[in-house]
Parts: C-alpha cells; sequence; structure tokens
C-alpha cells in the first residue's frame, strides 16, 4: 500500500484534497522496525508521527514494579503519534513493535512548516485528540465502575469494532492471545482465562488457537446492559 493511498484513509489527512495529499506526502519517510524494537519509550522527545504501513505496534505504560497495562494493538492504517504534530514533548507510553514492520513518519518541523500554508488541518488533529480524549476516559470509567467480566467485553467489542463491520449479526474474528487480553484489561491472565471460559460457556464466543470469535457481536453487546 503506497503513502497516498494510506493518508486518504488516515483521519487527520483525509479532508484534503489530492493535491495537499501529494504535498504532504513529500514530507513523510519510511522507517522499518524489527519485531520487537522500540519506537520508542516514555521517557522520549516526541517530535514524529507514525502510520502503520505494515505490521503491529502496541501502545503500553509499565509502573515502577514492571508491570505493564497495554492501551492498544495497532495495524495497517493505524497512527500515533499525533501529539507530535502540535508540541514537542515528552511521550506519554511507549510503542513496541510486535513483528517486523514498516512505518510512514514525519517530523514536527516538517509538518509544522506545511500548516503554514494547510491551517484549516488544524481542525481535524483536534477533533482526532478530542476522540482520542473521550477514548480515554472511557478507560478511566472502565476501570473505576466495572468488574473484570465486562471490562473484557468491553475490550471485545473494541477490538471488533476496529474492524468496522456493517453486519453486527456477521461473526467476527479477532486475532488475540489471552495475555494481550490481560494487558489490555488490567488483571492477570489467569483471570482472562476463566472469564473467557465462561464467556464461551454462555455461547458468546468461541476460541480456536489465539483466534476469538464472537457469533453475535450485537449479542455481547447487549450483555453490558444485563
Amino acid at each position: 500500500m503506497t503513502i497516498f493511498s494510506i493518508l486518504k484513509k488516515v483521519p487527520i489527512f483525509n479532508n484534503l484534497n489530492d493535491k495537499d495529499l501529494k504535498e504532504i506526502e513529500k514530507i513523510f519517510s519510511r522507517k522499518e522496525c524489527a519485531k520487537n524494537e522500540h519506537i520508542f519509550s516514555e521517557t522520549d522527545e516526541g517530535d514524529k508521527f507514525y502510520i502503520v504501513a505494515e505490521g503491529r505496534i502496541k501502545i503500553y505504560k509499565m509502573s515502577s514494579s514492571g508491570q505493564i497495562k497495554t492501551l492498544d494493538y495497532l495495524g495497517e492504517g493505524d497512527f500515533f503519534g499525533e501529539m507530535a504534530l502540535l508540541e514537542k514533548n515528552q511521550r506519554s507510553a511507549y510503542a513496541l513493535a510486535l513483528e517486523d514492520t514498516r512505518l510512514y513518519v514525519i517530523k514536527h518541523r516538517d509538518f509544522q512548516k506545511f500548516l503554514i500554508s494547510k491551517p484549516k488541518i488544524l481542525l481535524t488533529i483536534s477533533k482526532t485528540l478530542c476522540s482520542r480524549l473521550r477514548n480515554a476516559d472511557k478507560e478511566i470509567e472502565m476501570f473505576a465502575f466495572h468488574k473484570v467480566r465486562d471490562r473484557l467485553i468491553m475490550c471485545l467489542v473494541a477490538q471488533a469494532d476496529k474492524q468496522k463491520i456493517e453486519n453486527k449479526n456477521k461473526p467476527v474474528e479477532i486475532a488475540i492471545t489471552h495475555q494481550e487480553l490481560s494487558e489490555l484489561v488490567g488483571t492477570a491472565r489467569e483471570v482472562i482465562s476463566r472469564n473467557l471460559g465462561n464467556l464461551k460457556k454462555e455461547k458468546l464466543i468461541e476460541i480456536h488457537n489465539s483466534v476469538i470469535i464472537i457469533p453475535n457481536l450485537l449479542k455481547l453487546k447487549n450483555k453490558l446492559a444485563d
């Protein structure tokens, strides 16, 4: 997939016309990351914005005791580090390549030059940042008010919704391990395995190796209202 075709799908840039996209395409560079390579750490300066062209990224935080809380898993077409487009500040999380990954990168200073001629993009960036803040608020609410079972269901629903499947009654496949789920939900792997087993008994999910199948996404969502 070319950088131009990817930019057309990225929310920050998809309101630009083809001429503008061709201009911003010129200031992106390409970066290759090996499996298990850190793209940046929590203490690094945030001066670059990234788009995933190929591969898989984990965004996470780590406590002083070494406990990991995964914030998101990103794949082709996803982006991260958007705050670096507006200001250079310390990173707030770690970014790790889970497999060999290809990224497109734009530097803060290059984007600032582009903004001089295209200030309208600031509105789109603001909307994107607001969306991320709303998601952060939802995560805080999830940990404050919901039990592990509900948090797990929320997590599965969120991963399924990322696939943008129009038919909500169609089975959804999520390639994710129990360990990855435990880091997303914020609990022990054993607790996740037990809760997945319960959801399987209720026929809300099926499990095949590292793939979780949701036969009916709407039915699973409705369990949150029980």
